[in-house]
């Protein structure tokens, strides 16, 4: 009978280093899809220490969650560069797995990076409110930073828009308001509830989008006349006529808004007379 021949397996199984089993490649593995995690995370849910973890780093050949990476420093000091002086958790959006707590740490380990990143922000706060050009937001092209007016807002107090073009915007506005106004019909902006009316029904004006005067020509008329009526009763040095004469004014404002209103609505019926005659 022949005999059979058994080959003995002498490979060792792979070596566990934690409760739950696992081996160095599992342990690596864990430890690089997700660098943000901390060594104590890490440990609670391996059930082991902290330190332990940092051991597994040490030994495995892994930076360690605070270790030195001088090429993503650099890269740190062109975002703060490209900010506004400060530092805030939107700084650094364009890094993986960065963020001012990493910095922190490592400028601890490092007092001599403080230098760096405070030249850093130091150039960003400069370019931002003290810049010595800028883009216009009109035409696009770069200027020197006189070339824009000044401004109370923004970091560099400049308007963004450049003087030129700021110049040429005023000069159409007011070309067209010269040549013509610009609409047929407006609300007055007492009489609304009368609708929009002609536009001649409004005097001329250049401060306003339209051409026209906000209030129509009626309601000018009739406030301006009222109000002067109010001010020489108030001029008046005897009290009792004063009071007598107030009380037969009553409310003036009303009175002009209604005498307004009147004259318009007359005008108004004019002009749909006027159309059934003359077409």
């Amino acid at each position: 009978m022949e005999s059979k021949l058994y080959q003995v397996s002498t490979q060792k199984p792979p070596k566990l280093y934690t409760p739950q089993k696992l081996t160095k490649e599992q342990i690596i593995q864990k430890l690089e899809s997700d660098p943000t995690k901390t060594n104590t995370d890490w440990g609670n849910e391996w059930g082991v220490s902290r330190e332990r973890v940092r051991q597994f780093r040490r030994d495995f050949g892994l930076l360690s969650r605070r270790e030195f990476n001088s090429e993503l420093f650099q890269k740190a000091l062109e975002c703060i560069e490209n900010g506004y002086g400060q530092i805030t958790t939107h700084t650094f959006k364009d890094i993986d797995n960065f963020g001012i707590k990493k910095l922190n740490n490592w400028i601890k380990d490092n007092p001599e990076l403080q230098e760096q990143v405070d030249n850093a922000k130091k150039n960003a706060y400069q370019r931002t409110h003290f810049p010595k050009n800028k883009k216009c937001s009109k035409c696009n092209v770069t200027k020197p930073i006189d070339s824009f007016y000044n401004s109370k807002s923004g970091r560099d107090k400049k308007m963004l828009m450049c003087i030129e073009c700021d110049k040429n915007i005023v000069k159409k506005y007011y070309d067209q308001r010269d040549n013509d106004v610009l609409v047929e019909y407006k609300t007055c902006a007492i009489l609304k509830e009368l609708g929009p009316l002609p536009a001649h029904f409004f005097h001329k004006s250049r401060r306003t989008s339209t051409g026209l005067q906000y209030t129509c020509i009626a309601y000018g008329k009739a406030y301006s006349k009222y109000r002067n009526r109010y001010r020489d009763i108030m001029n008046q040095p005897d009290s009792p006529t004063k009071d007598l004469e107030l009380r037969m004014l009553g409310d003036w404002k009303q009175a002009a808004y209604n005498e307004a209103k009147n004259e318009v609505q007359k005008d108004l019926q004019a002009e749909v007379e006027a159309q059934k005659i003359f077409g």
